[in-house]
């Protein structure tokens, strides 16, 4: 592990050409001034434009950031691979698509006053009010299948110290990795502190949520339950 690495945060990419490049650099010059000892760790997985291109270009202009490019689809992919790479001493994930610096750095400045919970961003505000009614169908069922009980399971960023990292094994490789978190806090009474963030406008690009999201993470939520509750 490198020396003096407080944080390393990790984000999956996935058609972001239009926006990466300037959230990287807000994160990375918000994080600097704030004096914060940190890496910036992006997986490009299951995308359809240049966004690795761009990613491994800023490699060369960003000493503390790493681009990898992955095959295969999957949010949980993105995440896992990242945190394997990860050198800090405290993990991080978020949806770079929507997270920006601020709030990023509230989240961890939070974080800093009780590392040994597992802080979550709940995402207060939504842009468009089907997004607000999708998120309230799918924690809801998620609650109703697995007693996790949360305003927005899916809301990062997420933080959490590698020796909880370790304790939590994560697997899942699609969305249900949220879920999958918060459920093994859960029995494993670590304790989760939710914070708010406020902005959550999408950087740029077009939305990928659409009434096809909410079935998809039902279906992927099934699966989720038939995998944790079932033994074949």
């Amino acid at each position: 592990m490198k020396k003096n690495i407080d944080f390393s945060i990790v984000f999956p990419v996935m058609n972001q050409a239009d926006h990466i490049e300037r959230v990287i650099f807000s994160y990375d010059q918000t994080l600097k001034k704030n004096q914060f000892s940190f890496e910036l760790i992006a997986v490009i997985n299951c995308t359809r434009d240049n966004s690795f291109e761009i990613c491994q270009h800023l490699t060369k202009k960003i000493k503390n950031f790493s681009a990898y490019e992955l095959k295969g689809c999957g949010y949980g992919l993105g995440i896992l691979y990242g945190l394997k790479k990860a050198q800090g001493k405290n993990l991080a994930y978020l949806n770079c698509a929507r997270v920006n610096s601020q709030d990023l750095l509230n989240c961890l400045n939070d974080f800093k006053k009780n590392p040994k919970k597992i802080l979550h961003g709940i995402r207060i505000n939504r842009d468009v009010w089907y997004r607000k009614l999708s998120s309230i169908i799918y924690n809801f069922g998620c609650h109703l299948l697995t007693g996790v009980f949360s305003s927005d399971i899916n809301g990062t960023p997420k933080i959490f110290s590698r020796k909880i990292y370790k304790q939590l094994k994560l697997k899942f490789t699609d969305s249900m990795i949220d879920l999958e978190l918060l459920e093994k806090a859960k029995k494993l009474k670590i304790p989760i502190k939710e914070f708010p963030v406020y902005k959550n406008i999408r950087h740029g690009g077009r939305s990928t949520s659409s009434w096809k999201t909410i079935f998809r993470l039902i279906k992927e939520l099934i699966n989720y339950w038939i995998k944790t509750r079932l033994k074949f």
